[in-house]
């Protein structure tokens, strides 16, 4: 299926990859959404001789005021489903679950928040963090169902602690484990297709499986790194959205899976520059600390090849 879409798509252009175009390769920037930090958005402005445009500030002042109601909503509400933003629903699965609690936790995590406002987001995060816990659990969802039915519930009040953070990055760390151990051998195959539509781009089953295990690298950071976690965290929220469209479509829709696999694909081989950033960006903040040597993730070769191989990638799905 993704031979016959990719050599459907290959046909109508030349893919330059060959040594006399690098040039328009290296020359070739991705914009890659990402976790920023408030200490580096205030290090970028100090550092920045412009001043935001008018549009800029708007902008940021429309996510504050939605991350802010964001905020009160939740404080304001005992209802565990109204907290994590879902609807009551027997249909309501482990996979929305996970949608939901992503979008919440991005929205009133209190590192996103000024210092006099982080008191009511670090409380709103925890009670995500409480109804998540909840409702992930089918023993404990039910009893909650069943007593809530019959009078009020209020399940923040009735001795349940959690620890946020804690449920944060199990969060994270499973949705990525998940989608290393289920969605992996698709993107090899769609690697492999492009290999063999393209072999000037000599990737090989050798450079698939380095491009592949650069990820698990990543999930290693991620267990013992904070800003990994918060950098995976937005990456993985596009993969949840991209496998939630995947699974609304026909089986027999080729170039519509196609197409969003190569997405898939595309939002799974930024990962590695998106943690470079990000721990670039902690290092401009905080100065030296003994994981310097670490920042990079990705050999040169690689960074080469996964540049060469999006690039590719980039041009099919405009096809597409």
């Amino acid at each position: 299926m993704l031979s016959y879409a990719l050599s459907t798509a290959t046909n109508l252009f030349h893919l330059p990859i060959d040594e006399e175009e690098d040039r328009e390769i290296e020359g070739y920037q991705r914009k890659y959404l990402t976790w920023t930090s408030d200490q580096a958005a205030g290090t970028s402005q100090a550092s920045s001789s412009k001043a935001p445009d008018l549009d800029t500030r708007s902008a940021l002042s429309r996510a504050e005021d939605e991350r802010n109601q964001t905020v009160n909503d939740i404080l304001q509400n005992e209802d565990l489903y109204d907290v994590l933003g879902v609807d009551k629903s027997k249909a309501l699965d482990k996979l929305a679950l996970r949608r939901a609690y992503l979008v919440r936790s991005k929205a009133c995590h209190p590192d996103k928040f000024p210092v006099n406002k982080a008191a009511n987001a670090t409380l709103a995060f925890q009670k995500i963090a409480i109804a998540y816990d909840t409702l992930s659990k089918p023993q404990l969802r039910r009893i909650y169902d069943c007593r809530s039915r019959y009078a009020k519930y209020d399940i923040f009040a009735a001795g349940r602690t959690g620890h946020a953070e804690e449920t944060f990055q199990g969060v994270v760390i499973g949705i990525f484990n998940d989608f290393l151990d289920g969605d992996l051998e698709v993107i090899r195959t769609l690697l492999k297709a492009i290999s063999d539509c393209n072999p000037s781009l000599t990737l090989g089953d050798d450079g698939i499986n380095s491009v592949l295990a650069i990820l698990h690298t990543i999930r290693e950071r991620a267990l013992t790194c904070r800003t990994c976690i918060f950098a995976l965290h937005a990456e993985l929220s596009r993969l949840l959205e991209v496998q939630q469209e995947m699974r609304q479509l026909s089986y027999f829709d080729i170039f519509g899976r196609s197409r969003l696999t190569i997405q898939l694909t595309r939002i799974t081989l930024s990962l590695p520059f998106v943690l470079e950033k990000a721990l670039e960006e902690q290092h401009s903040i905080y100065g030296s600390g003994p994981n310097d040597k670490t920042v990079t993730i990705l050999p040169k070769h690689l960074n080469v090849l996964i540049r060469s191989i999006d690039f590719a990638l980039a041009k099919i799905e405009c096809v597409l």
